[in-house]
């Protein structure tokens, strides 16, 4: 596989027989309609595992079962790949602590599952700018989102993948609608249609479980209140974690990195110290941990906070002394973030220094000894430039795949009861100032379909109503003049006359009265999000190891 281009763009190829990809295009409508009105489908807010895992967090996650029966895993969050990971049983070895399995939020052994399909390895390609590598054995099995008796959905023929190399040491629930392409033919570009999966957010839209592509986000602060989680919402956000930023991003051109903001500066609350020379663009990214910027960047951290780089683990390490002194300073670090890097409207995103306050264990490659790092990576290109869960813990995505649009969003941490609001599909109004309930289908008063429908019948049944009048009026109007004194008793007798009024006056009655009971109004269907272009990937050669080139 190779990468290239300048800025935040990049190439790929197809260059083995073994390949997988993952497209992403312009929205197609399904063949098969949407039953229900997407007004009347409430978000899925998916509840936390509460457990704290990681080897350079914690970090808050999420539980999937994986296969049937389902075997329960913590997962991370990454708002760039389409498909969930899990641990394989080949993820932890001998040589591995005790621990090993816990630590990695447990495992999945696919052939404990009665449902799997095993589809072959693949390398995993969502993170190669960064230098992150490894294999994954991809296949179809059933997938649970949530411990049992929290509500949990179960989809069925989802791409899923077991991994053991320890680059990605959390499993992880990728969350991009992209959907995936399984093939062994060389002319993987050409015959991607045949062999096409959705992902698991596409696959929820698709069957009505949410209103809309979209999805809200926050990584959780282990340091704010007790313990705050993390949250996602899935076809809409909780407007309770966060103060609106009131900007909206477009998506960039390559979909595969498209959350890309213009960080405009980056400064000491109550300061004049600089900490990025120049503007530049940064992809959002959840799946890594880290926040990567420019070598003159990172060397300004350096000096403003006394931090220094350790070759060998490439990590800024922190030791008691620089710890204690930055834990009495506890700084204030802003962000500004623009759409580019020099937009006008722009949002500033404050981290404290407890954002940064994080742990690294043994399990991390080349630390020999747990300790305090500070998250910040040297970039080696501007590919790299990337705000991943670290800056995520302070700030609330929303990303809305329907429209092409996101916000980020400075986040609010308070005690009380959570504002979940749907995102409608672009063919509807929405209503973002009203919350709406989050259980699965929607209860109380009557829906915005169904009073368009009342409002309908209404006034169709108010011009049937004034047709009649019209031609009784005209009736009578008529025999006036042709019968005066000469009326003819025969077709207009005094009771026949009374008939008419009678009529009328129950007519006038039924207008007053109950409308009659509205039909039910149904949603425009929208289908996967799919992309046209192919993604290079290299026949793999073991479960931990690189790719062949």
């Amino acid at each position: 596989m190779t990468t290239g281009g300048s800025g935040l763009e990049s190439s790929r190829s197809v260059n083995s027989p073994n390949s997988l990809t993952t497209q992403h295009g312009v929205f197609q409508h399904i063949e098969d309609e949407i039953e229900e009105d997407a007004m009347d489908i409430a978000p899925i807010v998916v509840s936390p595992s509460q457990g704290w895992d990681g080897n350079d967090g914690p970090w808050s996650t999420f539980a999937l079962g994986f296969g049937n029966p389902p075997q329960f895993v913590r997962v991370l969050i990454s708002t760039t790949c389409p498909q969930p990971w899990a641990v394989d049983p080949l993820g932890c070895t001998p040589t591995d602590p005790p621990n090993c399995i816990s630590n990695r939020g447990n495992r999945f052994n696919k052939n404990a599952s009665s449902t799997w399909q095993d589809k072959g390895l693949y390398e995993l390609d969502q993170e190669l700018n960064l230098g992150y590598t490894g294999n994954g054995n991809f296949g179809l099995d059933s997938l649970t989102l949530g411990y049992p008796g929290s509500g949990a959905i179960t989809l069925d023929h989802q791409v899923v993948a077991t991994i053991a190399a320890k680059d990605f040491y959390l499993a992880t629930w990728g969350i991009a609608p992209r959907p995936t392409n399984l093939t062994s033919d060389s002319n993987a570009v050409i015959f991607a249609a045949n062999n096409s999966h959705q992902s698991v957010l596409s696959t929820l839209r698709h069957d009505n479980q949410i209103p809309s592509l979209s999805y809200g986000y926050t990584a959780g602060a282990r340091y704010r209140l007790n313990q705050v989680s993390a949250s996602l919402t899935l076809g809409g956000y909780d407007a309770s974690h966060f103060h609106p930023s009131n900007i909206t991003h477009n998506f960039a051109d390559d979909n595969s990195r498209d959350l890309v903001v213009g960080i405009q500066s980056i400064s000491i609350l109550d300061s004049a110290v600089i900490l990025l020379p120049n503007p530049i663009l940064s992809f959002v990214d959840a799946t890594v941990s880290h926040i990567w910027l420019p070598l003159q960047a990172c060397q300004a951290f350096e000096t403003a906070f006394g931090i220094e780089h350790d070759a060998q683990s490439d990590l800024y390490l922190v030791n008691e002394t620089t710890h204690q002194a930055l834990v009495t300073r506890n700084a204030t670090l802003v962000f500004t973030i623009g759409s580019d890097r020099t937009s006008t409207d722009v949002a500033n995103i404050t981290l404290p220094y407890a954002s940064f306050d994080l742990q690294v264990t043994t399990a991390y490659p080349n630390v020999k000894n747990a300790t305090r790092y500070f998250p910040l990576r040297r970039a080696a290109n501007d590919t790299q430039y990337t705000l991943g869960r670290t800056f995520l813990q302070e700030a609330y995505l929303i990303a809305d795949y329907e429209r092409s649009q996101f916000s980020i969003n400075q986040c609010r941490f308070v005690e009380e009861p959570t504002d979940v609001r749907a995102i409608l599909p672009p063919n509807t109004t929405n209503r973002t100032d009203n919350p709406i309930s989050t259980s699965r289908q929607s209860t109380g008063g009557l829906s915005r379909g169904v009073i368009a429908a009342i409002v309908v019948v209404s006034t169709l049944f108010l011009l049937l109503l004034s047709t009649a009048l019209f031609l009784l009026w005209r009736k009578k109007r008529r025999v006036l003049q042709s019968g005066g004194s000469e009326r003819k008793q025969s077709d207009h007798s005094p009771s026949a006359e009374l008939s008419d009024l009678q009529n009328l006056d129950a007519l006038e009655r039924e207008l007053h009265g109950e409308a009659m009971p509205p039909p039910e109004l149904h949603g425009i269907p929208i289908g996967p999000l799919e992309m046209d272009g192919g993604v290079a990937v290299a026949e793999m050669s073991s479960m931990d190891g690189k790719a062949e080139r």
